[in-house]
């Protein structure tokens, strides 16, 4: 029998990025790979690549990327360029999929901040709107 190690030299940990944890918009973004599974042509139409920055505690937590142009959403960095860049909150992200916050509002008050094609993020309300109790 061998004994496993872990090298943690080899784990490298981009900056102002923490350890990918369990965030809360996780379950929205699972919510919205669904949505475009099911309707891959309306995502299509919107045709744009969309990178959602989501911080905890101040620093980018995870990155997540609705590639709109070919019907795909995962998690981690964007495979090309983005048309549009979004920063938000783990908790704020969830707050805007619930309709609690208002997506003018949010970026009003800077706690949404878009870079990149602003008009471009209006066109994202129906697949952020989640019917689920998260």
């Amino acid at each position: 029998m061998g004994c496993a190690y872990v090298d943690f030299k080899q784990i490298i940990i981009k900056p102002n990025m923490t350890a990918s944890v369990d965030l809360q918009s996780d379950a929205v973004f699972a919510g919205i790979k669904d949505r475009v599974a099911e309707n891959e042509a309306k995502a299509k139409a919107i045709n744009a690549v969309f990178l959602y920055k989501i911080t905890s505690g101040g620093k980018v937590a995870k990155e997540w990327v609705l590639d709109l142009k070919n019907a795909k959403v995962y998690e981690g960095p964007v495979q090309g360029k983005a048309d549009t860049t979004m920063t938000i909150a783990d908790g704020d992200m969830l707050e805007l999929a619930l309709g609690k916050l208002q997506p003018q509002t949010a970026f009003m008050k800077g706690k949404l901040k878009i870079t990149g094609n602003i008009m471009l993020a209006q066109k994202l309300a129906p697949l952020l709107k989640t019917e689920a109790k998260l």
